[in-house]
């Protein structure tokens, strides 16, 4: 009977340390794996990782402890050398035999820290400023064994539709704004009334593309696909490579942020103020724009000197058209889903449930 007692306040002794170690269980969340370390997400409540498509939380206890490498415990084989090639928030990636590999932990930190810190120097100098960051390299490789689609432009103001959080698997939706396009609407125990439709909720301002260098920006948009719902797309990030046009051979990194039903397969509609509003104006309620929004309601300004026409906050974005862009029209593209760049999330706020199991950026 002592032995039972003994092993029944032991097993309650566990059962509170691991709630009190895994935050998750106090929001509805079951806590993650012991395996499972890898970090897809962080906010006020925690560390938040991925299993089988649900979120669960990771413990204080798995966060301070890892493999023998980077991305062991995601199922990434260890490198046999220790050249460094990327570095993220789960530490030193090698690339061998065409494969990403984790340096492993007893890899010299000095030389790679070195190599590392001199390549980002290098890829920053390369790039113009933005005020969204990041880096990437000036020729990046090629996008191989990817999908054909093709693009078009708009800004039309409105609140995109994987705002709304019954449209996204992602634990939080993409960020909606108040008319101002700068405060963010944190409530999203409701659904969130498009300014389009009557509501009060816009687009926010920072959700305008930004060149990382001469052949590499970083952006959102809307899409459609031939397979799949807006459910499943909503929040995750494309590597597209343009190619046709003025731009041929550039690419950009973007996050899905909306959706439409005038959008085709395999289309994607890039957010660029000044691109003109489609549809749906909601830049009249906003920003006092005309009724076919700035320039043409199906196409938008026709220079960049017409920018000018823009609120000052949304003129940068529309500038990028025709410098970094070169004022291409609807260029054609070869696509392929990566994981999304802290820099695209940050705005957001939105991180796709799956998003770790996405292919990482080759830079």
């Amino acid at each position: 009977m002592k032995f039972v007692i003994t092993s029944c306040i032991a097993l309650v002794a566990a059962i509170a340390k691991v709630n009190a170690d895994c935050f998750s269980t106090r929001l509805g969340y079951p806590c993650c794996s012991s395996w499972n370390k890898q970090v897809a997400y962080t906010d006020n409540d925690g560390n938040w990782g991925v299993e089988n498509g649900n979120w669960c939380g990771i413990s204080n206890q798995q966060s301070a402890t890892g493999g023998q490498c980077t991305g062991q415990n995601q199922g990434y084989q260890c490198c046999n050398g220790c050249k460094v090639e990327y570095t993220d928030n789960d530490g030193k990636w090698g690339i061998e035999n065409n494969q990403w590999c984790g340096i492993k932990n007893t890899c010299s930190s000095s030389n790679n820290n070195q190599n590392q810190n001199q390549n980002q120097n290098q890829n920053q100098n390369q790039g113009s400023s933005s005020s969204g960051g990041g880096s990437a390299p000036s020729n990046p490789p090629k996008v191989t064994g990817g999908q054909t689609g093709k693009t078009t432009r708009y800004w039309d103001c409105c609140l995109a539709s994987c705002s709304w959080s019954e449209n996204t698997n992602a634990k939080h939706p993409v960020n909606a704004c108040q008319k101002d396009g700068k405060t963010v609407i944190n409530n999203f125990s409701y659904l969130i009334g498009s300014a389009c439709s009557g509501g009060s909720g816009y687009m926010c301002s920072n959700n305008q593309p930004w060149a990382i260098n001469d052949n590499v920006s970083y952006g959102f948009v809307a899409a459609g696909f031939s397979s799949g719902s807006q459910k499943d797309w909503c929040c995750t990030c494309q590597r597209l490579e343009f190619t046709s046009g003025p731009i041929a051979g550039k690419q950009m990194v973007v996050q899905i942020t909306n959706t439409g039903g005038d959008l085709s397969n395999n289309h994607f509609d890039i957010q660029m103020p000044g691109g003109g509003v489609g549809i749906f104006n909601g830049c009249s309620s906003q920003f006092g724009a005309p009724n076919d929004g700035w320039g043409e309601r199906y196409g938008g300004v026709k220079s960049a000197a017409d920018c000018s026409q823009l609120p000052t906050e949304l003129q940068e974005g529309c500038k990028w058209r025709f410098n970094w862009f070169k004022n291409a029209d609807n260029p054609s593209v070869t696509f392929e889903r990566v994981q999304c760049p802290k820099e695209l999330t940050d705005i957001t706020g939105c991180v796709p449930a799956d998003d770790a199991s996405a292919k990482k950026l080759p830079w």
